[in-house]
This record gives C-alpha cells, sequence and structure tokens, in this order.
C-alpha cells in the first residue's frame, strides 16, 4: 500500500521569517503555479508601505501547502520584490490545500472599514475616502493605503468639512460629487473661503447674480451631463472644476470651459514639497 510522504503528513506550522526580496522572487519563480493573475495596483500600493515603513506585521501572511505551492500572499511577495526591502511576516507551511477554496473568500474591509475599525481618522467614510482619492489622484481614482488615507483624512480635515459642508450630499447628479469636493478641499488653502462658499452656492442651486458667476453656470450645465466612468472622463471634469472655480474667484470671463492644462490649487505639502526641489 502507498503511503503518503512523511513532509505531506506533518501538521501546518508557522515561522516568523524576515522575507527579503531575492527570497520573495525564489518563491513567486519556483512555487506560485496557482494563483489569480497579479493585480499590479495592489502590488503598488503594498509597496509603498512597505518602502514608507509603514506594513505591519498582522495574522496574515504567506501560507504553503504540503508540496511546497503557494496558496496565499502573492501580491505581498511581489510587493516585497517592487519595493526592494525586506519585510517580516508570519510563514506558513503545509496548510492544506483545500483550505483555498476559502482563503480570501470573505467580504473584504474597504479603506474606511479599516480605519474606523482602528478608531482613526475621524469621519472615515467611503464618500470622503473618495474624495481623498480625487484629490491626489487629479480627479482619477488613486490607489491609497491605510496610512494615507489616515494622513489625508486628518491632515486636511478641516477643509474636508468646508467642502461637505458647502455642497452636501443633497442635490443634483453630478454636482456633489467627489471630484468637486477635491478641487474645494485644494482651493480652501489658498482663497477667499466666502467666495469658496459661494461657488458652491451657485454650484449647487444655479441661482447666479452677477456675470462673474458665469463660469459656475457653465460648469454645472457641463457637469449633469457627463459621467465619471471612464479615467479620461475622470480627468476631463476635475480639469474644468478647477478652470471654472479659478475663473470665477479672479473675475475671469469665459466664452467656453476648456479644462485646466495643469493643477491650480496645490496642497500645503505640494507647495512645501516644490520649494524644497527648487532650493535643491
Amino acid at each position: 500500500m502507498t503511503t503518503t510522504p512523511p513532509s505531506i503528513q506533518r501538521a501546518p506550522s508557522m515561522n516568523r521569517i524576515t522575507v527579503t526580496p531575492s527570497q520573495a522572487t525564489r518563491w513567486l519563480d519556483n512555487q506560485n503555479n496557482l494563483n489569480r493573475p497579479v493585480i499590479r495596483a495592489v502590488v503598488k500600493r503594498y509597496a509603498r508601505a512597505m518602502k514608507a515603513g509603514q506594513w505591519r506585521l498582522t495574522h496574515q501572511g504567506i501560507a504553503f501547502d504540503p508540496h511546497g505551492r503557494l496558496l496565499d500572499g502573492q501580491h505581498r511577495l511581489w510587493a516585497v520584490v517592487e519595493a526592494d526591502v525586506p519585510v517580516e511576516m508570519h510563514v506558513w507551511f503545509n496548510v492544506p490545500a483545500d483550505e483555498a477554496m476559502v482563503i480570501d473568500g470573505g467580504k473584504g474591509r474597504s479603506i474606511a472599514d479599516q480605519l474606523r475599525l482602528c478608531g482613526g481618522a475621524g469621519k472615515a467614510t467611503p464618500v470622503r475616502m473618495s474624495v481623498v482619492r480625487a484629490m491626489l489622484g487629479r480627479g482619477e481614482r488613486a490607489t491609497v493605503t491605510s496610512d494615507e488615507a489616515f494622513d489625508v483624512l486628518t491632515r486636511h480635515a478641516l477643509a474636508l468639512e468646508f467642502a461637505f459642508e458647502n455642497l452636501p450630499l443633497r442635490g443634483e447628479r453630478g454636482i456633489a460629487a467627489a471630484d468637486c469636493r477635491a478641487v474645494i478641499v485644494r482651493a480652501w488653502y489658498s482663497n477667499d473661503h466666502a467666495q469658496l462658499a459661494r461657488f458652491c452656492e451657485i454650484l449647487s442651486t444655479s441661482m447666479a447674480r452677477q456675470e462673474r458667476d458665469e463660469p459656475v453656470i457653465m460648469l454645472r450645465t457641463f457637469l449633469m451631463t457627463t459621467d465619471q466612468r471612464s479615467a479620461s472622463r475622470q480627468r476631463e471634469r476635475y480639469a474644468k472644476i478647477e478652470r471654472a472655480l479659478m475663473a470665477f474667484l479672479t473675475g475671469e470671463p469665459l466664452t467656453r470651459l476648456h479644462a485646466a492644462s495643469g493643477e491650480l490649487f496645490l496642497l500645503p505639502e505640494e507647495v512645501a514639497a516644490e520649494k524644497a526641489r527648487e532650493v535643491a
């Protein structure tokens, strides 16, 4: 009678291992033939956290079946390679292969879920996270780590509150959207708050009072007739919101609403980074 090799009979075991980029590469090259396609955005997000020293050791890690095949953790391993830094992880060996049927089978936590669970960042809601992603992605939905999200939500808490107070959830389709609020948050740091509130009021109600309000009405019409499903549309919407807001703030008349060619409202940390580059 054929017996199961002793290596396959062993019970699951776990070691706390500092996984180096070379070790991660060997595992990926030689023992990763069962997993789903790699999602590059996830790898890059993990790698940013690892490079920044923000990666945390948790009960989740790497898992191999009794034959040495990788069951769980390929995105973590690819991130170690991408970040090119050693990362400490819990590594499980001799995990029954049938456990792959339930690994990652539950509902994943959003970043907002993670931040609320650890009691951080105040009002960490999916709606606020969409504004954070639009702020950092210049209209597009930027991928962020939980630490990056925590930093933005706390650093810009007052500006975010202002944007939500003046562009509340109720209103016309496409107006109280993440990209609109993202631009307001950015502009909050360098512009008169009463003027910004007036811009939001016109955008929400279409109640223009003078000629300088016309760019806002043009923007309102555009926003209500365009969607945000494609990346190119997201970029266009964001750039036109910025252009209309700048024209309103400066009193510049517009005959047609064009997209801004670059970022018009820098966040304080972006201003500081630019000054540092100039000095260097």
